[in-house]
């Protein structure tokens, strides 16, 4: 349901090197009927226009001072300064009520304190970055929040007939995203994560289903780092209440080293920390994601790969991994303070860990099993189920063992 009420756009842009860019962007914005309000992010050169937020202020606001900064000529403090500006600022205007969106447009500074100040805020608020970065790594733009970012082709240097389309088309993105209200989805029901990937997909399917049947609402997430880093943070803003952990590979890739499906080093530590029931199993532990064979390390020359796509390779794990990976879950599972189970599968972790998969290593995941069982405090329960990951059986009895846990703590 679209609505035309003029809604007010933030534009953050460096004036000095990006100011005929911006003024574009505000020029087309403004046509569409929509108010905007221009933050200057920039330090050292004159701004092309007056900005609604100087740059003054964004650095006042960021613990510095701009003529300090000027007078230091250190584009890397400066970029940090108003890093700190832009995201105070940002924060500070939509608590306001003047943020109904925010874009910014520029290189790799530009992008960096732009999507900063994006990443401060709630999710469901549009964020679109213009950026000459936007087929580069976008990770460390991105974090997890829902940040769009729009590839600008050519340099935003000037304006030319490429990036003047490109720079309409984030408009028009933009001016949608503001204009679309959906209807609220009722908040009555509890919420409850899952993790998934393709090769536990069938597994979580069927625990979502029953959760939804027992009137859950069910948030899947894709365990390939990103999505692992936005369940804990989920977890601890109190939204999500309960978790079927299925694919804690992302933890292995923090053991191995794969900076392409790690969460980094508090991946499994939110649900204990907040008390809420949770079911962990093993789903994709057999396995470690690179992003490609140019992307494996020369130390794993020698190992069992299996190319899911062109850019997309995987690892099988040896029983020294499966062995530290297991001593690692304990570690975090002995310190939950809430009801927690491990759940099993016997038979096989993921679609390539079964009998004849192109991963099937009984001897690994055996490693993993003997090594959970010695480590994990005696409350804890590990719960060994005779079936592979993606079996009827597992989800079933997974989605007991949780509805039971769940259903206990609510009495």
């Amino acid at each position: 349901m679209a609505s035309r009420e003029p809604k007010t756009i933030v534009i953050i842009g460096t004036l000095d090197s990006k100011g005929q860019e911006v003024k574009y962007v505000k020029d087309q914005i403004e046509k569409r009927g929509h108010r905007t309000l221009v933050v200057d992010a920039g330090v050292l050169g004159e701004p092309a226009f007056k900005a609604d937020v100087s740059r003054e202020m964004v650095a006042e606001a960021g613990g510095s001072d701009l003529a300090h900064l000027v007078a230091q000529q250190d584009v890397g403090t400066a970029v940090q300064a108003m890093i700190g500006g832009a995201v105070e600022i940002t924060k500070r205007l939509y608590a306001e009520g003047r943020l109904d969106g925010v874009m910014s447009l520029g290189g790799g500074k530009g992008t960096a304190i732009g999507t900063a100040a994006m990443r401060a805020l709630p999710l469901g608020v549009p964020k679109i970055a213009v950026s000459t970065g936007a087929s580069g790594d976008t990770r460390r733009y991105i974090g997890t929040r829902d940040i769009v970012i729009f590839p600008s082709i050519t340099d935003i240097i000037g304006l030319n007939r490429v990036n003047t389309r490109m720079l309409s088309n984030a408009v028009g993105a933009m001016a949608g995203m503001v204009e679309t209200r959906l209807e609220d989805i009722p908040c009555g029901k509890p919420v409850i994560g899952i993790t998934a990937l393709g090769i536990t997909t069938p597994a979580a399917m069927k625990c979502m289903s029953t959760l939804e049947r027992e009137g859950y609402e069910v948030m899947v997430f894709h365990a390939t780092g990103i999505g692992g880093r936005a369940m804990e943070e989920l977890v601890d803003g109190g939204v999500i209440t309960g978790l079927i952990d299925l694919t804690t590979t992302e933890v292995m890739a923090e053991v191995v080293g794969s900076t392409f499906g790690s969460s980094g080093p508090g991946r499994l530590e939110a649900a204990g920390r907040k008390g809420i029931p949770q079911v962990i199993a093993p789903g994709g532990l057999d396995a470690v994601a690179f992003g490609g064979r140019g992307m494996i390390p020369a130390r794993y020359g020698d190992r069992l790969f299996y190319d899911s796509t062109p850019v997309l390779t995987g690892m099988r794990t040896s029983v020294e991994e499966n062995v530290k990976v297991a001593q690692v879950m304990a570690a975090k599972v002995n310190r939950a303070s809430g009801p927690v189970a491990i759940v099993i599968p016997t038979r096989g972790f993921s679609a390539y860990d079964q009998e004849g998969g192109v991963f099937c290593d009984p001897e690994a995941d055996r490693a993993f099993i003997e090594t959970l069982q010695e480590r994990v405090r005696e409350d804890v329960g590990v719960i060994l189920v005779d079936a592979h990951i993606n079996d009827d059986e597992y989800a079933e009895e997974a989605t007991r063992v949780f509805l039971d846990m769940k259903q206990g703590q609510e009495v």
